[in-house]
């Protein structure tokens, strides 16, 4: 395993304040703050980034935390373009300030955390395994030789975590050192 990113108290959802506040933006053409600071208007999806070489993120959900378990470059038959889909998380590469390529995913299973407006956003009869969910899956992200940061964004709570750009095929270096008793995969 490479990293855990935890899941904290940070809060997911918006209010009818926020949503106030997102009409009001669009009608001045501008970006707006909500009360607690977070931004409501992000960036679109930049035109996808199509090559040959993609890079496959190996992310795992396990109760509430984001693991980064490897990752390996894979060299495919054609260029192809990063997917346009929805998703809770997302991989963003930045350059400079500037989003180029956004990969969204969401982990197998994983479901949104409570229902609005029913016992304090949360169904009495709604069974909740997020928190006991443990999902895995790989993210194909391209690897171009543009971008200086990458980053993991966990929309859903407007978490982010840094991510090694560019980043080092994990199975190489596994493949050079012994394994150790009792280690993970």
């Amino acid at each position: 395993m490479l990293a855990v990113f935890s899941g904290s108290s940070a809060e997911a959802g918006a209010t009818k304040g926020d949503a106030a506040l997102a009409r009001r933006a669009q009608a001045v053409g501008a970006d707006a703050a909500r009360p607690d600071g977070k931004n409501l208007h992000y960036a679109p999806d930049p035109l996808p980034l199509s090559e040959r070489g993609q890079w496959i993120f190996d992310l795992r959900y396990d109760h509430g935390d984001v693991y980064l378990l490897g990752m390996h470059q894979v060299q495919l038959p054609a260029p192809q373009a990063t997917p346009r889909v929805m998703g809770r998380f997302a991989i963003e590469l930045y350059e400079g300030p500037t989003v180029i390529e956004r990969a969204r995913f969401d982990f197998p299973l994983l479901v949104t955390a409570g229902v609005e407006g029913v016992d304090g956003g949360r169904d009495r009869n709604r069974v909740d395994f997020d928190a006991k969910l443990v999902s895995r899956i790989g993210v194909m992200f391209p690897a171009t030789a543009r971008g200086t940061r990458l980053e993991l964004w966990d929309r859903g709570t407007d978490q982010r975590w840094t991510l090694p750009w560019p980043p080092t095929d994990t199975r190489k270096e596994s493949a050079a050192s012994p394994a150790r008793d009792g280690a993970a995969p």
